[in-house]
């Protein structure tokens, strides 16, 4: 009899927790700033060491949830060229530039169903992502100096690197399919030419996003 009531007991509870689980698919839009600082002593021209501005995005997700709090999570980022202004009056250097970036990242994602405190909201949840992204980045025109201008640095060409992400948000699901809304950071990428670290760029990604639950 104990075993019939603790095998009835594990079953329960492995229906609970995988009910929720397998394969999706998503894709998403939002609006995504990329912030350039300048880095190893040099500025713009205009003599600033930031710069920031911001864009349209696009995302696409593939996932997997192992149970209906943890899963593995898979996206592709698109920010469209983004346009920055240096001033620059000097004859012959380039006094703006664009950066256009793609990220494809990979990470881990948590979720904490509301149903657990109301049963009125068991559609809704909260969700983290913890993960890295490959960062890859163009950037068109513009250039860098050091402090008395003797030196300057072209810092058009492609850079690419690792950094941290870190976001979170809340989703609700109807059935297979799912509405998010979610903020994330892309932690500092060093974007280097001739060997030389010129800027260190990160991004703010504000996105909504629906997904289907295979």
């Amino acid at each position: 009899m104990l075993k019939k009531l603790f095998f009835i007991l594990c079953s329960t509870i492995s229906a609970c927790v995988y009910a929720d689980s397998g394969l999706y698919l998503g894709i998403g839009t939002g609006y995504a700033t990329i912030n350039a600082n300048t880095t190893n002593g040099f500025s713009y021209i205009d003599g600033n060491s930031d710069k920031s501005d911001g864009n349209m995005l696009g995302n696409l997700f593939i996932g997997y949830d192992f149970s209906r709090y943890v899963g593995l999570q898979a996206d592709y980022y698109y920010i469209a060229s983004t346009q920055y202004s240096t001033g620059s009056d000097i004859p012959g250097i380039q006094g703006s530039f664009t950066i256009n970036q793609q990220t494809i990242a990979l990470g881990i994602t948590g979720h904490l169903p509301f149903e657990l405190f109301a049963n009125s909201l068991s559609g809704l949840s909260l969700f983290a992502k913890l993960g890295m992204g490959y960062n890859m980045i163009n950037i068109d025109g513009g250039t860098v100096a050091n402090y008395d201008q003797s030196y300057i640095q072209s810092l058009s060409g492609y850079s690419g690197g690792l950094s941290p992400m870190l976001g979170g948000g809340v989703e609700y699901g109807i059935d297979n399919v799912g509405l998010r809304a979610e903020y994330e950071r892309i932690g500092d990428i060093t974007f280097s030419r001739d060997n030389q670290n010129l800027l260190n760029i990160n991004n703010n990604l504000y996105m909504v996003s629906a997904f289907y639950h295979f």
